[in-house]
């Protein structure tokens, strides 16, 4: 299990287009963020390019998978952004940026508590509430960050006479590398994430072949200029030693709206997309229980509230050039909320502050199955 983590920002030098489906159609949206697959796949490409796949160093990061990848989340500052639950509200027709709106609704649904008619409507201008998703850059604030987007068209190219094809037009979606603000000033697009192992050893040899201020490419049109990022190494990050806190502070929560104080409450967010399997071998996408977390009292412990979303996953092997097979997994923001007799609290809660920090389910070396508990974002209600 990895003990030790760096934060690494990547900074966009050029638009990005990471296409959310593989593309079949005239039009693809891209992807918001940067998958860990995805950047793990350009650390290798720069491995092998310099050292080759021979090289013990690649084998021992990237083979044996001693170092965890991220996923690298938008943001205009150097810190990690919240991803956004499945379970919050906001200002149905302005959305985020009506920052006083932001709500989150699982602590209701976890009790069963009737929520007055003046909290279903947006305090600014009173119109409904209404999902919402995105990220927030400042949990006090409640900022959003406001991804630029442009669209790029093509025609397409015969591959027997090299000129342009009558009726083949498509186009792309793209993040822009740089955001400007009315009456602001120009800001660069960062991707936030982190490196995570259990050896400083290897984190150092990986930052002497690809050190701070490389550059790498991402995702689709590389070769014509698109996904260019560099890389900035900041120091190893300390691990919050927050836990206790927030499981008592969302239990309190809990209780106070209406939750049984004989039972004891926790919650978790999935801050990745969740590859998990059953004992058959068949992907979970709906009826998780706590037997599939591996808690040793699943028995006795009860699913009280679930906002889930499935997902597929597309991927491509830069290597053998061709597509990976695709990965049906939990959405990322997706919930879970469970409950347990008060008497198992000490054992339960040792258990899933294990599980959030080695994470869940598979690939997770490509940043796959990282999870938050407790998230102080379900007190907003």
């Amino acid at each position: 299990m990895p003990q030790l983590k760096m934060q690494v920002v990547l900074k966009a030098e050029a638009p990005i287009a990471v296409l959310r489906t593989r593309a079949s159609s005239q039009f693809v949206k891209t992807l918001d963020y940067l998958p860990g697959s995805a950047v793990r796949g350009a650390f290798a490409e720069i491995f092998i390019n310099k050292r080759g796949t021979e090289d013990p160093d690649f084998k021992h990061i990237f083979v044996e998978e001693n170092i965890w990848f991220s996923d690298f989340l938008p943001n205009y500052a150097d810190e990690s952004p919240l991803v956004l639950p499945l379970s919050a509200m906001a200002c149905k027709r302005y959305g985020l940026s009506h920052t006083q709106s932001v709500q989150d609704r699982l602590i209701h649904e976890i009790t069963g508590a009737p929520r007055s008619e003046s909290s279903k409507r947006c305090p600014e201008c009173g119109e409904p509430l209404d999902r919402v998703s995105g990220y927030l850059s400042d949990l006090k604030t409640r900022k959003n960050v406001k991804i630029g987007r442009q669209l790029r068209m093509h025609v397409g190219i015969s591959g027997t006479t090299g000129s342009a094809m009558h009726g083949l037009l498509f186009s792309y979606e793209m993040l822009t590398e740089k955001e400007t603000p009315a009456g602001g000033e120009v800001t660069d697009m960062k991707f936030i994430g982190t490196l995570e192992s259990d050896s400083g050893e290897v984190l150092e040899a990986l930052q002497k072949v690809i050190p701070s201020r490389e550059h790498l490419s991402v995702g689709k049109a590389r070769t014509r200029g698109l996904g260019e990022l560099s890389i900035q190494y900041h120091e190893k990050l300390k691990s919050a030693n927050s836990f206790l806190e927030r499981w008592d502070n969302f239990n309190a929560g809990v209780v106070k709206h209406g939750g049984d104080p004989q039972q004891c409450y926790f919650s978790i967010i999935l801050d990745s997309h969740l590859a998990l399997k059953d004992r058959l071998g068949r992907p979970v996408l709906g009826d998780i229980q706590a037997a599939h977390l591996g808690l040793e009292e699943s028995a006795q412990v009860e699913i009280c509230a679930a906002f889930l979303a499935p997902v597929v996953v597309p991927g491509w092997n830069a290597a053998q050039g061709l597509p990976k097979p695709d990965t049906h997994a939990l959405s990322r923001g997706s919930v879970l909320t469970f409950c347990a007799p008060e008497t198992l609290k000490k054992s339960l809660r040792q258990q899933v502050m294990e599980l959030e920090k080695q994470g869940l389910g598979e690939r997770r070396a490509e940043g796959f199955g990282k999870l938050s508990v407790c998230h102080p974002f379900h007190l907003n209600i």
